[in-house]
């Protein structure tokens, strides 16, 4: 396993309690930004909402067979069998801990016919060529290194005709100077996030790969209140964090994650950040 790997397990390893606490993930199941609108105000209704707004850019459609790419705790595996018939799922996940979380949740949804969750890297999951009709990356793409390879992989799974559909974050230019880079590489340091590439970077390694009908859309606004929540909860939790961890009661890596949390507002704040939804075709 490589060493990037090994700190991404590990971020989440230590996270989780506070991804439950602060997050709610035991109620809604993800990890993620919630797509905030006019029917989707509150903080679980919209993390749930981001669900249903990927399945639609995806068009997904009762009888597909979906690839959950960073499957996280399993929240958007089994929103997907709840929702669309006849739907099968596969998640995977290079986190142990957080695939037994999603089989139990699984099973206490009584999704297990329809979703299996697997421990497998989503850049070389093993997985047979052309069997899928949509591969899924809701805010785990960033995890991955080498985007390219990311991208080589969903692109051999998918059948012809096959969406790639992913939402997360990118930088809105390529020539940012020392001191934007150093907020970006704070933002990224806390969170165990390799690199964020920018848009039109990323536009590029798509079409480098094959895909086609390449299309993204700009959902900033519609995130901006969890990452405001997000920002609140480090000016709050930092201090503390900090006392913790001078105490030997939190570690490095736990106070770097709050951390985070601010950084990630100040780039959006400063524009170097924006959210996307991307839609591709093989």
């Amino acid at each position: 396993m490589s060493r990037h790997n090994q700190q991404v397990i590990e971020y989440f390893d230590q996270t989780h309690n506070d991804y439950r606490r602060l997050w709610g993930i035991d109620r809604h199941l993800g990890l993620h930004c919630g797509f905030f609108d006019e029917a989707h105000s509150r903080h679980d209704a919209a993390v749930t909402n981001m669900n249903r707004v990927l399945a639609a850019t995806a068009g997904i459609s009762p009888g597909d067979r979906v690839l959950d790419a960073g499957c996280g705790i399993g929240g958007s595996a089994i929103w997907l069998a709840e929702n669309i018939s006849n739907v099968h799922v596969i998640g995977v996940n290079i986190n142990e801990m957080q695939i037994a979380i999603a089989n139990d949740h699984a099973r206490q949804h009584e999704v297990q016919s329809r979703v299996q969750f697997r421990i497998a890297d989503f850049a070389h999951t093993g997985l047979a060529k052309h069997t899928f009709d949509v591969v899924w990356a809701l805010e785990s793409m960033c995890y991955a290194d080498d985007k390219r390879e990311f991208l080589a992989e969903a692109y051999r799974l998918l059948k012809p005709g096959g969406r790639l559909v992913i939402a997360d974050g990118f930088l809105t230019r390529d020539d940012l100077g020392p001191k934007e880079q150093k907020i970006v590489e704070r933002w990224c340091r806390g969170w165990a996030i390799p690199n964020v590439l920018s848009v039109r970077r990323f536009q590029q390694h798509l079409r480098e790969t094959g895909f086609r009908k390449v299309q993204f859309r700009d959902i900033t606004r519609n995130v901006t209140p969890s990452s405001r929540r997000i920002y609140l909860a480090s000016l709050l939790f930092y201090p503390l964090g900090l006392l913790l961890y001078w105490a030997g009661l939190r570690s490095e890596l736990q106070t770097r994650g709050i951390a985070s949390g601010y950084y990630q507002y100040v780039a959006r704040r400063a524009g170097l950040g924006v959210y996307d939804i991307c839609c591709a075709e093989k």
